[in-house]
């Protein structure tokens, strides 16, 4: 069976530079030489990453669009890709474990294995990956704090207005979608918090065959975007009367942002739109069929924790963002229509990516009113149709 994944065993392994006695006499070594009054050595520290991530779904049974060489050739590959190089964000915080960041100390690796001089005391380190954008133009945009990261979208082309009042539906304490945005480059994030460099070597493992002390942390590098797999299935199309797609299609009410450090999503809901193709005659479930097909991928379901499935808050109380595909149909009149599909269901049970699927009944879909074929169209990239949007990033 032919199954998406990718996995691997995580592990963050910190090395420290052995400090050897002067004398043979020398038993118990604390890291400082010996004959001096605590004179420290400041310990080297060798770190390697590993990138994991374990995410399945079967393509056999439930993914009918498949994937050929044009998808490919737009989209990129159909799952998760490894990354080459990181950001690393190391935040000192003395002898305090719950001490706040009062500084950071920032640099990029372009291997999984890096060395650093470390002071004693706690650290908090924040890895993520670097953006290899398809097109070489990246649009997730990093926020930096002093204590954490970020993570945005820029904007893309309109929405019609009736389509975006919908997205804002809901009492005086839901915030209204922000708009229409591009979706997130994949990458992925881990945060080892409390790392302690101790000054007793029996808190390491010796290895004799480098000289060094070696101590082991283990973690998960996470993605921080979710793939979602988007098919469309048109059956009682015998007669033709859905001629093709113009490519546009959206999903709503999911997270405008990530926090890097944590994972968390952020509560403000987004419009996120993606492309769609076509392909005809397929057979699914032993009946010719159309099938539409796209890749989407997000910052994931708002409010929402990694491996975890949650709604968003708003107003102190907990409120349910339900989840529309909008996608856009031409008739074969040349007339075209957005409709609409609820996938809550399908969202909240593949809270971190999926195969989102939509079953249309030709036959009884409700053809577009008599007009200009643009007149129906689900985006109508005009200016009044931006929202100006002004990221309030909390420090």
């Amino acid at each position: 069976m032919k199954v998406l994944r990718m996995t691997d065993i995580c592990k963050l392994l910190c090395s420290l530079a052995a400090v050897l006695c002067a004398t043979a006499s020398c038993i118990e070594p604390p890291l400082h030489l010996p004959g001096q009054e605590l004179q420290m050595l400041m310990p080297k520290v060798e770190t390697q990453l590993s990138v994991v991530w374990d995410f399945e779904a079967s393509l056999d049974k439930d993914w009918y669009y498949g994937w050929d060489e044009t998808d490919d050739s737009i989209w990129g590959d159909i799952g998760y890709t490894i990354p080459t190089s990181y950001e690393v964000h190391r935040y000192y915080k003395g002898n305090d474990p719950l001490a706040w960041h009062t500084n950071v100390d920032a640099f990029s690796i372009r291997t999984n294995r890096f060395r650093r001089y470390f002071q004693f005391g706690y650290y908090d380190m924040l890895f993520y990956s670097d953006i290899d954008s398809k097109d070489g133009t990246q649009v997730v945009v990093m926020h930096e704090t002093l204590d954490s990261v970020t993570a945005t979208t820029t904007g893309t082309r309109g929405i019609s207005r009736s389509i975006l009042d919908a997205t804002r539906a809901g009492d005086e304490n839901t915030p209204g979608a922000i708009g229409l945005l591009n979706q997130p480059e994949i990458f992925y994030g881990a945060y080892p918090e409390n790392i302690y460099i101790s000054h007793d070597l029996n808190d390491y493992e010796y290895d004799p065959e480098e000289d060094i002390y070696i101590k082991h942390i283990e973690t998960k590098l996470r993605p921080l975007v979710y793939i979602y797999l988007v098919q469309f299935i048109l059956y009682n199309n015998d007669e033709g009367k859905i001629k093709g797609v113009n490519g546009n299609a959206a999903l709503s009410s999911m997270a405008s942002s990530t926090n890097v450090n944590t994972g968390h999503t952020g509560n403000r809901p987004a419009v996120v739109y993606f492309n769609t193709r076509m392909k005809k005659n397929l057979m699914v479930k032993e009946r010719k069929s159309d099938v539409i097909g796209g890749k989407l991928t997000t910052f994931g379901l708002c409010d929402n924790e990694p491996y975890t499935r949650s709604s968003a808050i708003y107003g102190g109380k907990r409120t349910t963002l339900n989840n529309y595909l909008y996608f856009d149909l031409i008739w074969n009149n040349g007339g075209v229509k957005t409709y609409e599909f609820d996938v809550t269901d399908q969202c909240r049970s593949q809270a971190h990516g999926g195969i989102l699927t939509v079953w249309i009944d030709c036959s009884q879909l409700t053809p577009p009113d008599p007009a200009p074929s643009s007149a129906g169209s689900l985006f109508i990239p005009t200016v009044e149709d931006y929202d100006e949007v002004v990221w309030e990033i909390e420090i």
